[in-house]
């Protein structure tokens, strides 16, 4: 489609609107990372030092402060400082919620997945 057919193809269908951002996709998106559900499975036990969750997770301690940062910035976690080093925590325990919910779906997806396979 020429260049032009296609910015009036997007004005016709409203593409100079701003999109309204659902708020969700940002949890989620954070979420969507291994990295970030392991700092938050290791904040459920209680607030850690940054240089208590790198060697969980084998990576170096910047890489724990990058993912920290993104946690923080959407509220899942607040920190403290305590001399030089900051202390994590998660916000709100719900989000725990979400995990176990997520587990439980999967749960049943393989259950369901299996019940089909097995009729084959």
């Amino acid at each position: 489609m020429p260049r032009k057919l296609g910015r009036m193809w997007k004005q016709a269908r409203g593409g100079f609107h701003e999109s309204i951002e659902d708020p969700r996709s940002r949890l989620f998106a954070a979420l969507a990372c291994d990295q970030r559900i392991e700092i938050l499975k290791l904040l459920r036990d209680g607030e850690k030092c940054t240089c208590d969750m790198a060697p969980h997770l084998r990576v170096d301690i910047s890489v724990v402060s990058r993912h920290l940062a993104v946690l923080k910035s959407l509220g899942l976690i607040v920190s403290r400082k305590e001399g030089v080093n900051n202390y994590y925590s998660v916000a709100d325990q719900r989000i725990f919620d979400i995990f176990d919910t997520a587990l439980e779906i999967l749960k049943d997806m393989a259950e369901r997945h299996r019940d089909i396979f097995s009729r084959l």
